[in-house]
C-alpha cells in the first residue's frame, strides 16, 4: 500500500508540474495546489492506483481534467493577457484547379489546406485558424497573402470574401444574443470554437495572473467545484452577464454574506438551484480571500 501511495504522489507531483507549473509560476503553482486539495476535501480521494483495473493514462487523465475544472472561461483569460494573439480568419467561395487544357474545374481543396493549421469551423465556408497555429512569421498583410499563397493556393485559385489577421484580444468581439440555447446550430461563434489550448503557449499562460483573476470574483472560479461540467459551460458562456447583474462584485464583496441574495438573483436565469449554489460560492469566495491574505 505504501508503495502505491508512492506512486500516487510522485505522479501527481509529475503531472501538475508538467502541466501547470510552466504555466503560471509559483505563485500560480501554490494557487493550483490549493485548488486540487480543495477537490480532494469536496469530492473525496480521486482514485487509487491499485491492481491491474487502473492504467497510468487513466489516472494522469483524471487529474488532469479536475485540474481544468477550475473554471476559468478562455475569455477571461484573453481579456486578462497583455500581448497580442494573432489569429486568421477566413471565408471563401470558389475553388477551381486548371487542367492540362486550360479548363477550369470544381475543386474543394482549401478547408483541407486549411485543416493542416488547426482550423475551426464557424459555420458554412467561415473558418479560424487559432493563435497557436497561426505561423509566427506572419506579421502583416504581405506576409498573410504569401502565406495563403503558398501554404494553401499552392497553384489553384479560388475566391476569397475576405482573409484577415486580427489580435482576438484588441480587435474581436463575440457574443450571443439569443435568449435560449440553440440545438443543433451550424453557426458558432469565436468563443465557442476556441478552448484554452488553441489560444495560449505554455509561455503565454505564464504571463497571466491567476490571483488577480481570482480576487476579480472570477465567477466560473468560484463555482467550479459546486456545478456540474453542463451547468459550469453555461455560467462560462454567459459570465459577462452574470457578473454584471452581479454588480461585478469582487472576491472580498462575495465573501459576505450579505451579497448572497444577489448573487442568487444574477444565477437565477441559468442555472435550476441558484439558491444552493450562491451559498456556496459564497463559502468558496471566504476560502479563497482567505488563503490570498
Amino acid at each position: 500500500m505504501f508503495i502505491i501511495d508512492d506512486i500516487w504522489n510522485w505522479l501527481a507531483s509529475k503531472i501538475l508540474d508538467r502541466y501547470f507549473g510552466k504555466y503560471f509560476g509559483e505563485k500560480n503553482q501554490e494557487i493550483i495546489d490549493i485548488y486540487e486539495k480543495r477537490l480532494v476535501e469536496l469530492k473525496g480521494k480521486i482514485t487509487e492506483l491499485e491492481g491491474e483495473h487502473i492504467t497510468f493514462s487513466k489516472e494522469k487523465s483524471r487529474i488532469i481534467d479536475s485540474i481544468k475544472r477550475r473554471g476559468i472561461s478562455t475569455r477571461r483569460l484573453i481579456e486578462k493577457y497583455d500581448k497580442p494573439l494573432n489569429a486568421i480568419l477566413i471565408s471563401y467561395a470558389s475553388q477551381v484547379v486548371k487542367n492540362n487544357k486550360n479548363y477550369y474545374k470544381p475543386c474543394k481543396f482549401i478547408r483541407d489546406e486549411l485543416m493542416k493549421f488547426n482550423c475551426k469551423g464557424l459555420g458554412a465556408t467561415d473558418f479560424i485558424i487559432p493563435p497557436t497555429n497561426v505561423p509566427k512569421w506572419i506579421n502583416n498583410q504581405n506576409d498573410l497573402k504569401k502565406w495563403f499563397e503558398d501554404e494553401i493556393l499552392k497553384g489553384r485559385f479560388c475566391k476569397i470574401k475576405f482573409l484577415v489577421l486580427f489580435d482576438i484580444r484588441t480587435k474581436a468581439y463575440w457574443g450571443n444574443y439569443v435568449p435560449y440555447k440553440q440545438i443543433n446550430s451550424y453557426h458558432f461563434t469565436i468563443g465557442e470554437v476556441l478552448n484554452i489550448e488553441d489560444v495560449f503557449s505554455d509561455s503565454q499562460l505564464q504571463r497571466i495572473a491567476l490571483e488577480n483573476l481570482i480576487r476579480d470574483g472570477d465567477i466560473s472560479w468560484l463555482s467550479s467545484t459546486v456545478l456540474t461540467e453542463k451547468e459550469l459551460d453555461i455560467i462560462n458562456q454567459n459570465q459577462k452577464v452574470i457578473e454584471k447583474n452581479m454588480g461585478n462584485l469582487n472576491l472580498r464583496e462575495i465573501a459576505k454574506e450579505t451579497n448572497v441574495p444577489k448573487i442568487e438573483q444574477a444565477l437565477s436565469a441559468f442555472i435550476t438551484n441558484p439558491k444552493d449554489v450562491s451559498i456556496k460560492i459564497h463559502a468558496e469566495a471566504k476560502f479563497w480571500e482567505d488563503k490570498l491574505t
